[in-house]
């Protein structure tokens, strides 16, 4: 079970996405190599597992293989997709691997503005649970398993299902949970009917059964234009969430389906984790695991890499960081970090993409006044070109006007410095965005120590 090319060159091999398919590429028999313009974690995580990977442009990796598949991000001028078209060698882009790849595995997986990354951990982590080893692709380290990515001995394939680029209109799916449907990712999309439209789409066409978030109206417009099933708080669900508890340690709910209700525990804290719990679990269900064994299966959950990860406690400050680039991904991840009650909330965010801030900043404002200090840098452009007028600092005056107290850091190099003489013990500091903030906790940790 392999594609037809045994030599396999992937551009954009630092990404989350792209590094785990080297992986499955590698695990399937083929011959990898990747590049990319930056170095960094994933990269490095290749280079470990034995797959040769190289920083910058490499024309001549792309020319001796046998395949090349490029990120969707990397543009079609890219030296190395130039060097390929030259040397007569087929170049993919990322769905088009996704599509072969899922023909030949069959896959399940989650897809929705927020959460999928959250919910498709939590299908492997069950399926592991229970016994089961499929292979995945989730877009995040998993905690406790290691990696991003695994081919395993079952036939199945558990697959983050991303909406980015308009990738999930190439997957082939036999099992779907659509967590929500929000406005972004406009730039491929256009409208806000088109994405409505592109989601009720790829859910039309999976061959089994689809569960949908009775919560969100977009994923409850998604179910009914699907004829998918429901989940979630609200009366009607046909997999109903009830009897919520939660703390600083984790979370309990009951789950109730047609078969009946099964108590399930998820470490962590928040609804929205509550959710993305019940959506893993409905579709499992939905698929013929016996309801009584879905409830222990996500005790081992450890979570993802960027997901509300602690980084570390350092003079009474505790550390953590998250992917949140949305406001309602922002918003839930302010509330999960008042949950564990600090002393004070630090929330850092560095806006992603000048185009999605431009359109969100004032709700951007709103989600970060609920912290007790907001920090703001710049925008991460990364695919974007500048536009006038569009900084960090709109989101900034919006969170000012809500009342909160701001600090505006225009370079994102200089926040470990701007937050070391700021932090009291007690504080807890969440670093937020999806650009290189992720930094920030490495910077500020050996600050923080040397004022102890």
């Amino acid at each position: 079970m392999r594609l037809e090319y045994d030599r396999i060159h992937i551009i954009g091999a630092g990404g989350a996405g792209m590094s785990a398919l080297a992986k499955i590429l590698t695990g399937l028999g083929h011959e990898v190599t990747g590049s990319d313009m930056r170095g960094g974690v994933a990269l490095n995580a290749l280079a470990d597992a034995g797959i040769p990977v190289a920083t910058g442009h490499h024309p001549d990796l792309a020319a001796a293989a046998d395949l090349v598949v490029a990120s969707s991000a990397v543009p079609d001028d890219d030296p190395e997709i130039r060097s390929a078209r030259a040397a007569g060698v087929e170049v993919w882009r990322r769905p088009r691997l996704l599509k072969e790849l899922t023909a030949l595995i069959p896959t399940i997986g989650a897809t929705g503005t927020h959460g999928k990354t959250t919910t498709t951990a939590m299908l492997v982590t069950a399926l592991r649970s229970l016994g089961h080893d499929p292979s995945f692709v989730v877009g995040g380290e998993m905690a406790g398993v290691g990696t991003n990515a695994h081919l395993g001995s079952d036939p199945l394939l558990v697959l983050e299902v991303d909406e980015a680029f308009r990738t999930f209109e190439s997957v082939r799916l036999v099992g779907l949970v659509v967590t929500n449907v929000e406005v972004d990712h406009l730039d491929h999309f256009g409208t806000e009917e088109d994405l409505a439209k592109a989601f009720a789409a790829v859910a039309a066409n999976v061959d089994g059964p689809v569960v949908c978030c009775l919560d969100d109206p977009g994923a409850t417009a998604v179910a009914t234009a699907s004829g998918g099933r429901t989940y979630g708080v609200s009366e009607g669900a046909d997999w109903r969430i009830t009897d919520v508890m939660g703390s600083a340690k984790g979370s309990t709910f009951t789950l109730q389906g047609p078969p009946g209700s099964v108590t399930v525990e998820v470490p962590g804290p928040g609804l929205h984790l509550v959710r993305n719990a019940a959506g893993a679990l409905s579709l499992l269900a939905e698929m013929g695991t016996r309801l009584a064994d879905l409830g222990p299966s996500l005790t081992a959950y450890r979570g993802v890499g960027r997901r509300f990860e602690l980084r570390g406690r350092v003079g009474g400050v505790a550390l953590y960081d998250d992917y949140a680039h949305h406001p309602t991904e922002v918003a839930a991840t302010v509330a999960a970090a008042r949950a564990l009650s600090p002393t004070r909330l630090v929330a850092v965010f560095q806006p992603h993409l000048y185009s999605r801030t431009q359109r969100f900043h004032e709700e951007f404002g709103t989600a970060l006044a609920a912290a007790d200090v907001v920090v703001v840098t710049d925008v991460y452009g990364a695919r974007e070109e500048p536009v006038p007028g569009v900084t960090g600092a709109l989101v900034a005056d919006a969170a000012r006007e809500r009342g909160a107290e701001v600090l505006y850091v225009a370079h994102r190099a200089d926040l470990a410095g701007t937050l070391a003489p700021l932090a009291r013990p007690g504080d807890l500091i969440l670093t937020m965005g999806a650009g290189d903030v992720t930094l920030v906790h490495t910077e500020l940790a050996p600050l923080l120590e040397a004022r102890t």
